[in-house]
């Protein structure tokens, strides 16, 4: 790893200024990466700028809404006011998230050609090319357990609010320390506890609606048990959101007796998805992989085009019957 942060230190010696964007839609771990890997851009010298669709905080879910509220030592940009900050000094740093269509705005694109793509998440087919450095370990739990890394490597200390933000960050990606957890997890997390994370600040950052709270459970108590020991739920939206397949597969992985989960929705017209989690007696992978996808024994997730809901479902079930 650090033969890796001493090649991103390298490229970003280069160049005056960075724009951190993430995903559409971000959650506290793309938020607490970025958060932090401003503050590492600063201790080395750079301009640094976060990227949010949007300057309205009320159109982010509550626990980001509370995070940029609350750290307020970052300078942020818009689609209407980045193109200012555009030269041929500035790099584009994309963080957990690696596909075109899946960054916040992909427009920018057609404006800064030096970039640099960091994910933790499964690769796709459609992933961004031609970029300065292009890293991904699926193996990671969070991205803020690589900026935690990258902050150790660089000695910087993040602060009480940033430290607080990742570590909330952290145990949001890893559903409580349960899934994707290694020792390095925990080291980085105790490291962010030692710059001060706050636990009872991580509490309220954690809280979520009631209407989120009720969703979820509306999609959970739907659900089913197949084969003894396999839950899964349709999500019965027309549409829903990849982050919320994984969140409603890993509430069904705490219900008693569940050894693998599936959780299967419409993500857009034409296209299905599906995230899995096993607590690790049934390789999830080797089930998503025979539907076009993968990830790890304990983790994984597929998109099946033309095909509908139901008959994804189908398709588990007939892989499964023959796997079990």
């Amino acid at each position: 790893m650090e033969t890796l942060f001493h090649k991103l230190e390298e490229i970003l010696s280069k160049y005056k200024r960075m724009i951190i964007m993430s995903h559409q839609n971000p959650d506290l771990d793309a938020i607490g990466s970025s958060m932090g890997l401003s503050c590492i851009l600063k201790k080395m010298g750079k301009e640094s700028y976060i990227f949010l669709h949007s300057d309205k905080k009320e159109e982010y879910n509550s626990s980001v809404r509370q995070a940029l509220e609350k750290v307020t030592n970052i300078e942020y940009l818009y689609p209407n006011t980045y193109q200012e900050k555009v030269d041929e000094d500035t790099v584009l740093i994309i963080l957990d998230v690696h596909q075109k269509e899946r960054i916040e705005y992909p427009e920018i694109l057609k404006n800064i050609s030096k970039v640099i793509v960091l994910d933790h998440h499964i690769k796709s087919n459609s992933y961004i090319k031609e970029t300065e450095l292009f890293y991904i370990d699926s193996t990671m739990s969070s991205m803020v357990e690589f900026v935690s890394r990258f902050a150790k490597y660089y000695g910087v200390n993040l602060g009480i609010l940033v430290s607080t933000v990742m570590l909330a960050g952290m145990e949001i990606d890893t559903n409580g320390f349960n899934l994707k957890t290694t020792e390095k997890t925990f080291e980085m997390a105790a490291y962010l506890t030692r710059m001060g994370a706050d636990s009872v600040l991580k509490q309220t950052l954690l809280k979520e609606s009631k209407d989120e709270y009720l969703r979820r459970a509306d999609f959970i108590k739907s659900s089913f048990i197949i084969y003894g020991n396999i839950g899964m739920c349709i999500l019965t939206t027309p549409t829903c959101q990849k982050e919320e397949l994984a969140e409603v597969a890993e509430e069904l992985l705490k219900l008693e007796y569940v050894a693998a989960s599936f959780a299967i929705g419409q993500l857009e017209e034409g296209l299905v998805g599906v995230s899995a989690r096993s607590i690790g007696d049934i390789n999830v992978c080797d089930i998503m992989k025979k539907l076009g996808g993968g990830g790890h024994a304990t983790n994984a997730a597929s998109q099946i085009p033309d095909k509908t809901v139901k008959e994804v479902e189908h398709m588990i079930k007939t892989v499964l019957g023959e796997s079990l």
